[in-house]
């Protein structure tokens, strides 16, 4: 895929299961590196990939994920806290997003399970509000993770009619 004035700049595309993957596209005048997770991909339980910006004399680190509903969750974590444990540093910003496929409007074990591992390292859920509703149900399954403690944020959705595709504020 190309977008005009982006490169693409980490990405993991599935090879056996069809139309998946993820990746992060990053502005031409931006400089990144990417960080090196293949060896923690495995389709359907762990789909990652992630750079490092600087700009100017700030550099933090951009993780995106896709789990699949029927991927093996302790897998997901396991390797997650181990590639945390490689990237994390005090001075680096961390910004983590993606599709969990957990639903954060419900406490689960899973759900507090993983937001266990990520407050260890600084980072909390920043999604506050539906990311998929349908008929009479709604589900927070896609979620971003940042240190809250040092940036103030506001997220707000970004509601589209599926009818007619207009977006309404």
């Amino acid at each position: 895929m190309h977008l005009d004035q982006y490169t693409l700049g980490a990405q993991f595309c599935r090879q056996t299961y069809k139309q998946g993957g993820v990746f992060i596209y990053v502005s031409n005048d931006i400089q990144f590196s990417t960080i090196n997770l293949e060896q923690h991909n495995r389709e359907k339980d762990l789909e990652i990939c992630a750079l490092k910006m600087c700009i100017l004399s700030y550099s933090f680190v951009i993780i995106c994920i896709y789990r699949s509903p029927l991927g093996n969750f302790h897998y997901f974590l396991n390797q997650l806290e181990s590639i945390l444990n490689k990237i994390y540093k005090v001075s680096t910003d961390l910004t983590l997003c993606g599709d969990f496929n957990i639903n954060h409007l419900s406490d689960t074990a899973r759900k507090l399970l993983l937001e266990s591992l990520l407050a260890f390292y600084n980072l909390l859920s920043t999604v506050k509000f539906p990311t998929i509703i349908f008929n009479n149900s709604s589900t927070l399954i896609d979620n971003i993770y940042i240190n809250t403690n040092r940036y103030t944020f506001l997220i707000s959705p970004l509601l589209i009619d599926c009818q007619t595709t207009t977006p309404k504020f």
